[in-house]
C-alpha cells in the first residue's frame, strides 16, 4: 500500500524503505493482528530449548568467556554450577507463572 492512516491526526503517512522485525509471546494472551499487516509475515514457532541444550549453548559461551579473560582456575569451575543454578531457577519461575 505504501502508507499508513493515521487515526488520531486523520492524515496519511507515507512509508518507505522499511522492513519489519516481529516476534509475538503466544502466552500473553490476546494478540490480533490485523490480517493485512499478518500477510507480509513469514510465521515461524520455535517451541523453548530442552534443559540439556541449554546446558550445553550456555557452558560453551561461557567457558570460552571465562576461559578468554583472565579469570582464575577456581572461578571457571564454578561455571556448570552457576548456569545449574540458573537454569533451576528460570524452571521455577516458568512453573511459578504458567497456567
Amino acid at each position: 500500500y505504501g502508507h499508513w492512516w493515521d487515526r488520531g491526526k486523520i492524515a496519511v503517512k507515507d512509508i518507505g524503505n522499511t522492513q519489519y522485525i516481529t516476534c509475538m509471546n503466544p502466552t500473553a494472551g490476546s494478540n490480533i493482528v490485523n490480517p493485512r499487516l499478518q500477510r507480509h509475515f513469514w510465521t515461524c514457532a520455535v517451541p523453548f530449548p530442552e534443559q540439556a541444550a541449554l546446558q550445553t549453548i550456555y557452558a560453551t559461551f561461557m567457558k570460552g568467556h571465562f576461559e578468554r579473560l583472565p579469570f582464575k582456575a577456581g572461578v571457571v569451575e564454578q561455571v556448570s554450577g552457576v548456569i545449574k543454578a540458573a537454569l533451576s531457577l528460570h524452571s521455577m519461575v516458568v512453573s511459578s507463572f504458567r497456567k
